[in-house]
């Protein structure tokens, strides 16, 4: 039953990253100089939000906190290839769904993909999804850990801003555009791989960082 949840939960997790992800390339579309993709960038913070707000499971949310709690170590394994189908699902769906709804709007379809396009052609996708993974665990760990709620919020906005102006690349959020885009081929499928893995990479990086730290501070308090 909980491993059911898991799967139902990360499901709406993928539409809300869909969501972030559809109201950013909307937004984008019409609003091209840097301010206009500063704020669809911003935007697309919506999506990691309601993910954060409301305990949906995410993949690029978890894969950082896998090692968190070492009772449950072998349980979030056991997740994490549930959630990420979960988030698959989610995201495909909503992008399909997007597809048929402004299929007859040129200025978003033109835009979607060239996003989609953009992905797969990107020649530092390795460091791009390595970034992504690192910004998304920073977003995530500072709405578990900041006390006041305002604080948690601004975390998530600017982190998510950050990455998606910069073009850093975000597994599920690529499910959507892809789906959104019917630009379904081999490439497609490298750029999903590369990118799950790069981004568990980048965020398990951070984890590292951030535990490392907290031992060197915690080793030199003993002694003052």
């Amino acid at each position: 039953m909980k491993y059911l949840k898991a799967f139902v939960l990360s499901i709406f997790a993928g539409l809300a990253i869909g969501l972030g992800s559809l109201v950013y390339t909307v937004v984008s579309a019409y609003f091209t100089s840097r301010g206009g993709m500063m704020f669809a960038s911003a935007l697309f913070s919506i999506g990691l939000i309601l993910v954060c707000v409301f305990s949906l499971q995410l993949y690029t949310g978890k894969i950082g906190m896998v090692f968190d709690d070492k009772n449950k170590i072998g349980e979030n394994l056991v997740n994490l290839p549930i959630i990420l189908f979960g988030n698959a699902v989610g995201a495909f769906a909503l992008g399909i769904i997007c597809h048929f709804m402004f299929m007859s709007i040129p200025e978003i379809t033109d835009r979607i993909l060239a996003i989609s396009i953009n992905k797969t052609d990107s020649t530092t996708v390795f460091l791009q999804g390595i970034f992504c993974g690192a910004l998304v665990y920073i977003a995530v760990y500072l709405f578990k850990q900041l006390k006041n709620y305002a604080m948690k919020i601004i975390g998530i906005i600017t982190a998510v801003t950050l990455f998606v102006y910069c073009g850093f690349q975000h597994c599920i959020a690529n499910m959507f555009y892809f789906g959104m885009a019917f630009n379904w081929n081999i490439d497609m499928l490298w750029n999903i791989l590369i990118v799950v893995l790069t981004n568990s990479v980048g965020a398990l990086l951070i984890r590292c960082l951030v535990h490392l730290t907290a031992l060197i501070v915690d080793k030199k308090s003993k002694y003052l």
